[in-house]
């Protein structure tokens, strides 16, 4: 019986694409835990906390770069489809820049002190330009899982880790404070960039030729849920982790914001970097099979297993030994983040093992439910972490009732996710 759930689990391409990305995903987050004890000598909490901000106004904007259409690219059986939907996808977020700049250029002090951010006033001008390297990305990735080019899109991963590594590195050297951090990661955003685009730039984008715009618009319209729907639902949870820099800015300071920043750094994006790349080969095989009748179940518990027994021991050692390890390996003033992770390790683990169940919606055309179930959990979290925050003043407190919230929220998603595959699958609706 063992033997024969492991030769299912290897079946196919699946072991060794989902093996190809989270062994890029895995060394490009190595390269940023072998050198963050340098880094957080190199700069403060302070340094890492306007970081995160900056990164927070990137990510929020980042999510409606290319309206979604990326997201779909996988999903169309015909290729010329496929390539219509990337270069809409391109041409929306060239556009959001040119607007983005045209909106910050003249205002761009203004902004940065009214969110509470003054010093970041002078990088809202490079805002723009990391929000297309982003949005190009996320176009990239798709277009190449699309095309199986999955050792493109690890190597994409390894060069942004580096880029961003030796960069943050040299500017730390150097003095340069928060700056430094910033640069870096645009840095290491073009580096990944000219990775995955590498194939397509060889051959002189040849696909994007010969569009009409009748054709990109009548695709525009077939697709309109993922910006009508997907682009909000991307962009309430990219604001959750906002509204939360926002209220510890607010109540407790930029040094706290810098320990919980340092948690994201290096649990939190790295966790949600290997389950994407999970994600990525599912989302693709998930699309094949809906499109030839096959049952999706058994591919979905497949990537949940997977996802499951890699993150027993990483976790479950960050459960015992959290505040001890951030102490050890980054500098005694970082041991409060080491709390905070300890605390959140049910919270990630979960996120990290269901990250595949959200690829489902997109797939099946239940986008709207998946919308409404993600804003009532970030409603009931956001409120039930604002409410504790306030009342006790206590971080702590507050992130332990997120993270006992946020995991209820992602059980509770997973078990919705079985039960509209297995009636699709029983009763076809």
């Amino acid at each position: 019986m063992l033997k024969g759930a492991v030769q299912r689990l290897v079946a196919g391409g699946f072991a060794r694409n989902v093996a190809t990305l989270t062994g890029g995903a895995a060394l490009a987050q190595l390269l940023p835990l072998v050198f963050a004890p340098l880094l957080t000598r190199l700069y403060s909490p302070d340094d890492f906390g306007l970081l995160a901000v900056f990164s927070a106004w990137l990510s929020n904007l980042a999510v409606i770069a290319t309206a979604r259409y990326d997201m779909a690219i996988v999903l169309p059986k015909d290729e010329r489809d496929a390539e219509r939907l990337m270069t809409l996808a391109l041409a929306i977020n060239l556009a959001l820049l040119l607007v983005l700049t045209a909106l910050l250029l003249p205002a761009h002090g203004w902004i940065a002190a009214t969110l509470g951010a003054p010093a970041l006033g002078p990088w809202l001008l490079v805002l723009p330009g990391g929000v297309w390297l982003a949005g190009s990305l996320q176009a990239w990735t798709s277009w190449n899982n699309r095309q199986r080019r999955y050792p493109a899109n690890a190597q994409g991963r390894v060069m942004q880790s580096l880029g961003v590594t030796l960069a943050q590195l040299g500017a730390g050297w150097a003095g340069l404070g928060f700056a430094g951090l910033i640069a870096g990661s645009l840095a290491g955003q073009a580096l990944a960039l000219l990775a995955q685009a590498r194939a397509d730039l060889a051959t002189r984008l040849t696909w994007l030729r010969g569009h009409r715009r009748a054709e990109l618009a009548a695709l525009a319209r077939r697709y309109a849920e993922f910006p009508k729907i997907n682009t909000p639902h991307a962009f309430v949870v990219a604001f959750q982790d906002s509204l939360m820099l926002a209220l510890l800015t607010s109540l407790a300071g930029h040094a706290v914001v810098g320990q919980y920043a340092l948690v994201l750094r290096v649990l939190k994006l790295p966790a949600a970097l290997l389950g994407q790349a999970v994600s990525q080969v599912i989302f693709r095989d998930l699309a094949e099979a809906h499109a030839h009748g096959r049952a999706m179940t058994p591919l979905l518990a497949r990537a949940l297993a997977v996802l499951a027994g890699a993150a027993l021991l990483p976790f479950g050692l960050l459960l015992v030994a959290a505040e001890p390890l951030f102490g050890w390996v980054f500098g005694a003033g970082w041991r409060e983040a080491g709390v905070i992770a300890a605390t959140l390790v049910p919270y990630l683990a979960a996120a990290f093992v269901a990250g595949p169940c959200f690829m489902v919606p997109m797939v099946i055309g239940r986008q709207r439910a998946s919308f409404l179930f993600v804003l009532i959990g970030v409603v009931v979290n956001m409120a039930a972490f604002a409410a504790v925050f306030v009342a006790s003043r206590d971080a702590l407190l507050a992130f332990k009732v997120m993270s006992g919230v946020m995991s209820l929220y992602f059980a509770a998603y997973v078990a919705w996710i079985f039960r509209l595959l297995r009636r699709l699958e029983t009763h076809g609706a």
